[in-house]
């Protein structure tokens, strides 16, 4: 693309910009591959160089791959063999992404230059993650914990900090929580992170949960000036549920329908007590109490029974005494 010498293109100058509503999201596991297709007017531009680029700011994005109708409508030199561009001739450009990788995340523009001008065609968000995605499902007030691995990075790569975040619209994650690397746990309202280094995993615990929980979430890391995502995870808050239906794609599932890490269970359990600790206090006061008031009612119950008793016993011997006295009295009278 000769008129572009520096491979960045201007979007400053492009023609009507792509709303973003208009974006589109495409989520891939690390290693995968998807191909995208972008409509262009053949009439005007079907001679026109096409091309995709990495979006680097508002103002700026870096060609990764572009064709040139001279080069026969294939990718001009593509500096990325994973990447290829395709005019199909027929107001269609096929665009093709092999062995993604987490660095491969990021914003993509297809278009057409055109005299000295960018005519965007589509503008698509990628992310790649570490793992796969995964679905599950709890019980409203319940409790559940799920990770998160990083153990793929190695050490020269090492992440400054991590981020729960819940998806609130198509291309944005709302941080919940976040901890520092060398901060290892924290604690935003019913939720917390922790690092765990020696297996080099995070783990997000949710407790109390509520129906509004539900929804799409994040792992995230930033590496480099970058966002990596590290997992998706979509949660389900039902009223009630049926335990059959605990689906996961890594993690066991225990009795109560929680995802619980095996390495962290104790740790888990023990946060569990002290979130619940005032719940408890109440419940066994309230269990006291019911005692007391069961055992006052036993002894007063037994004291009437006792009285009861004695009563009867004390009464018994002067009715059976007295027919014999009658008869003596009446046997003097005949004589």
């Amino acid at each position: 693309m000769g008129r572009f010498p520096t491979q960045l293109l201007l979007l400053a100058l492009t023609g009507p910009c792509l709303a973003e509503k208009d974006l589109e999201m495409v989520r891939r596991v690390q290693g995968g591959a998807f191909t995208t297709m972008c409509h262009y007017n053949q009439h005007e531009y079907s001679q026109r160089e096409k091309f995709w680029c990495k979006e680097l700011s508002d103002l700026e994005c870096r060609t990764i791959v572009q064709s040139s109708p001279a080069a026969g409508r294939n990718s001009l030199k593509p500096p990325n063999a994973r990447v290829s561009l395709k005019d199909l001739g027929i107001g269609w450009i096929s665009v093709s992404m092999t062995e993604l990788r987490v660095e491969d995340s990021g914003i993509y523009w297809c278009g057409v230059s055109y005299h000295m001008k960018i005519i965007p065609l589509k503008k698509i968000k990628v992310a790649v993650s570490y793992e796969a995605p995964m679905r599950l499902s709890a019980k409203r007030g319940g409790s559940i914990s799920l990770n998160c691995s990083y153990f793929v990075m190695d050490d020269s790569r090492r992440p400054n900090n991590f981020t729960w975040c819940k998806m609130i619209t198509a291309t944005r994650c709302q941080p919940v929580v976040s901890v520092e690397i060398d901060q290892i746990v924290n604690t935003q309202g019913r939720t917390r992170i922790k690092i765990d280094q020696w297996n080099r995993e995070i783990i997000v615990t949710l407790v109390a949960l509520q129906l509004r929980d539900s929804g799409e979430y994040h792992c995230e890391t930033h590496l480099q000036g970058s966002t990596v995502l590290l997992k998706t995870i979509t949660l389900n808050v039902l009223e009630s549920y049926d335990r059959t239906a605990f689906l996961t794609t890594s993690c066991p599932t225990d009795n109560i329908g929680a995802i619980l890490p095996t390495a962290s269970r104790k740790d888990q359990q023990s946060w569990y007590s002290e979130v619940n600790l005032s719940v408890l206090c109440i419940m066994t006061g309230l269990l006291g109490a019911k005692f007391l008031t069961a055992l006052l009612i036993f002894i007063v119950a037994s004291k009437r029974r006792s009285r009861a008793t004695e009563q009867e016993i004390h009464g018994q011997p002067e009715q059976t005494l007295a027919p014999p006295t009658h008869r003596t009295k009446a046997r003097k009278g005949k004589r």
